[in-house]
């Protein structure tokens, strides 16, 4: 973990995940981005609308018999709807990502040393083979950061657009492909269900 002084406010902040870019302060909201060792304040984060989510930054939780830790948050909207994909931080050093889209719940990873295919060549209905298994396109949507809070790997800046294309496996198995200017990124993963990941510290909502 690398614990470094906000240079807005002088709070303390964590980066517990040695694969985090981008931080929002948690006393001043000032928005940080990391480069090596040194921290810089790119901006002020505006506070994202309240939802029903009953995750937070700081739940914990067990993926296939390995604990992480929600450290972080972005909000993506589109022409249709939201969703929030809360970053994760495992116990063997590894990250991840939960979706969480209209009642889904989604764990996946990033993918490295894979050929992206550019996103010209796709549409819905499209194939691609990914670690020998086939998965078919279900759908290309534009999308804009609605904003973020916690650290992230990718810089959840309130108006960040992208492209996404999201793609369907076998059995509960998912991809999606993240086109943007900071870089395009493949994540693989899989549908769970909300008892399978063992939550804990989740955020209290009246009626639950």
């Amino acid at each position: 973990m690398i614990q470094t002084p906000c240079p807005s406010c002088g709070g303390n902040v964590d980066f517990k995940s040695r694969f985090s870019v981008f931080q929002v302060c948690p006393y001043c909201t000032s928005m940080l981005v990391r480069t090596d060792m040194n921290v810089e304040m790119v901006g002020k984060m505006a506070q994202l609308a309240a939802d029903m989510s009953p995750f937070q930054l700081g739940t914990t939780g067990r993926f296939e018999k390995r604990h992480f830790e929600i450290l972080g948050k972005q909000k993506l909207v589109y022409s249709e709807g939201n969703w929030n994909e809360w970053y994760l931080m495992f116990d063997d050093g590894r990250e991840g990502w939960l979706g969480e889209a209209q009642g889904f719940l989604m764990v996946s990873f990033p993918v490295k040393n894979f050929m992206i295919p550019d996103l010209g060549t796709l549409s819905a209905g499209s194939m691609i083979e990914i670690h020998k298994e086939s998965y078919h396109v279900e759908d290309i949507k534009s999308v804009t950061c609605e904003g973020g809070v916690g650290e992230l790997p990718v810089p959840g800046v309130k108006g960040r657009r992208s492209t996404s294309v999201d793609l369907v496996g076998p059995a509960k198995s998912f991809a999606n492909i993240d086109y943007a200017g900071h870089g395009d990124r493949l994540y693989l993963g899989r549908y769970a269900e909300f008892e399978e990941l063992q939550f804990s510290n989740l955020r209290e909502l009246d009626g639950w």
